[in-house]
């Protein structure tokens, strides 16, 4: 069990111990892709599908409340938070012990992407092909197919919109090369700042 006395299935398979030399060596990966290949090799969150990339480095509290459907990326600096310890704050303000911690899952359906730095709180779903903004603050259901931007997020587009928008963009790029780095892009097609002009 957990300090909280909840079950963690990692903690109870390999102890507290384990547990925490296997949350500093995920932070070592640096490689989207192969950190969601560890976590789903090691079981840390409820579930993990195929073809994934968890690029942060911030492990939610309680990873087992966190379910990745297949093609799942999210980007660095995001946040999936599992609860929440208002409760603290309301016990101690009323002199009592009649509040609890409110906890929920989150589930991310398949082709989505998180964008960098998002936070995701409990309770949410993100229904399948949809994109979350960078730096968005996601506090109610996601419905499939949408762009969310914002803080709180809000719907500011469709998947099939940024779908079309990356495409006409990467028709830049077809027959030209087929390294997708950022650095290799720049050499077909460079970017100018307004500085650089004088």
């Amino acid at each position: 069990t957990g300090e909280s006395g909840t079950y963690h299935p990692v903690v109870y398979r390999t102890g507290r111990g384990q547990f925490l030399l296997q949350t500093a060596s995920v932070l070592l990966i640096a490689d989207g892709e192969k950190k969601a290949q560890w976590l789903k090799k090691h079981r840390i969150f409820h579930h993990i599908g195929e073809n994934c990339s968890f690029k942060t480095n911030i492990l939610p509290a309680e990873p087992f409340l966190v379910c990745l459907h297949d093609n799942v990326r999210i980007a660095a600096g995001c946040r999936l938070i599992t609860h929440s310890m208002t409760c603290s704050v309301f016990n101690r303000a009323t002199g009592s012990n009649r509040f609890y911690c409110q906890y929920g899952k989150i589930e991310i359906h398949s082709n989505v992407f998180v964008g960098g730095g998002s936070t995701i709180m409990y309770g949410v779903t993100i229904g399948e092909n949809s994109i979350v903004a960078a730096g968005s603050v996601v506090t109610k259901d996601v419905p499939a197919g949408s762009v969310v931007g914002g803080v709180p997020a809000k719907i500011i587009g469709t998947f099939e919109e940024s779908m079309k928008k990356a495409e006409l963009f990467s028709s830049n790029f077809r027959g030209k090369t087929t390294d997708y780095s950022v650095a290799a892009l720049l050499k077909i097609k460079p970017v100018q700042f307004d500085i650089d002009k004088q």
